[in-house]
């Protein structure tokens, strides 16, 4: 909550029951019934209450989950989210299929559920205001974990994840320290060869082992949901 024409922020509500005090309410005036006593019957006297605080306010709502899907339009988000939640995003194969965020029950090996977060595509200069990145980037602010989603087929993958991840360090928010699984997915795509080249490239790239699914075909899947579990300190 920030006060609309300063920006300032007010307070940041992120407990279940947790309250804000913004603004004092008024003070009630005093009738005739308080001063009505045994000597004046029929009291003529009252007191004028005194006006509440008012405040121009900006609420911004930032959904709560533990691992947030990120990466550029069509790299699959929505299909990941719905081949390993009951979420039924709308699917398409154009660009900002998805323009809400989405959120998905992932069932974990103790039996809960985590919430997975699918975030609308990202583009160079989301963090600037750019597209649809800005406005949800928010909402993966309070993520423990962040799934970098990369489409195998594109001609420019090591250029599609160093855009996303430019984005991540622009925006700040502490996004570019939080812990990130690198991902390739739509892999039935490619043969052996060029998957492993990509992986290779990758890797050296994200600092980190890649991984490689395909959310469509349901490929290497419990490996992805393996990694999310040991990053967020869940036994498998």
């Amino acid at each position: 909550m920030r006060d609309a024409r300063t920006g300032i922020l007010l307070g940041d509500l992120t407990d279940p029951g947790q309250e804000l005090l913004v603004a004092l309410g008024g003070r009630g005036g005093l009738g005739n019934a308080h001063y009505l006593s045994n000597r004046n019957r029929a009291p003529e006297k009252c007191t004028e209450g005194r006006d509440g605080e008012q405040w121009l306010l900006q609420l911004e709502l930032k959904l709560l989950a533990e691992v947030g899907i990120i990466g550029l339009p069509n790299a699959g988000k929505s299909t990941l989210i719905s081949v390993l939640s009951a979420a039924r995003p709308k699917i398409a194969d154009y660009p900002f299929t998805t323009l809400v965020p989405n959120l998905g029950v992932v069932r974990r090996p103790s039996g809960d559920g985590t919430v997975f977060a699918d975030i609308p595509g990202l583009i160079a200069g989301a963090a600037q205001g750019a597209g649809l990145g800005h406005d949800f980037l928010r909402h993966i602010e309070r993520t423990r974990l962040l799934i970098h989603l990369i489409d195998a087929s594109s001609e420019t993958v090591a250029a599609d994840f160093q855009v996303v991840s430019d984005e991540l360090q622009a925006y700040g928010h502490g996004l570019w320290e939080r812990p990130r699984l690198v991902v390739l997915n739509k892999i039935e795509l490619l043969d052996e060869d060029s998957l492993a080249a990509l992986r290779s490239e990758l890797d050296g790239l994200a600092g980190q082992p890649v991984l490689a699914i395909s959310a469509a075909a349901s490929m290497n899947l419990n490996s992805l949901l393996s990694a999310v579990w040991q990053e967020l300190g869940i036994r498998s």
